[in-house]
């Protein structure tokens, strides 16, 4: 399952003098439907190495990017169906 995975810059924001707020939102589509919507944010000062800030919010997205995908892999298991099959032969009404 590929998603298609768009970052757009959300805000900077300014905290104290020389330290701001760096916002990006992560938007990820599973087959044209939202599955992710998320805000991140990082702490920059003034001088800070912006690829250090970049590492961040790789790690951070990624994160939950896989959440969504090990989620998907538990929920489309077929023992999953089987277990949805089950409870419904089961239960009593």
């Amino acid at each position: 399952m590929a998603l298609t995975i768009n970052v757009t810059k959300k805000s900077v924001t300014l905290q104290m003098p020389k330290l701001y707020n760096i916002t990006l939102n992560l938007t990820c589509l599973d087959e044209q439907q939202e599955v992710l919507n998320k805000d991140f944010s990082v702490r920059y000062r003034t001088g800070d190495n912006i690829d250090d800030k970049a590492l961040k919010f790789l790690k951070m997205m990624q994160y939950e990017i896989n959440k969504y995908l090990e989620e998907q892999n538990i929920f489309n298991h077929a023992k999953m169906d089987n277990l949805v099959t089950y409870l419904e032969g089961n239960l009593v009404g």
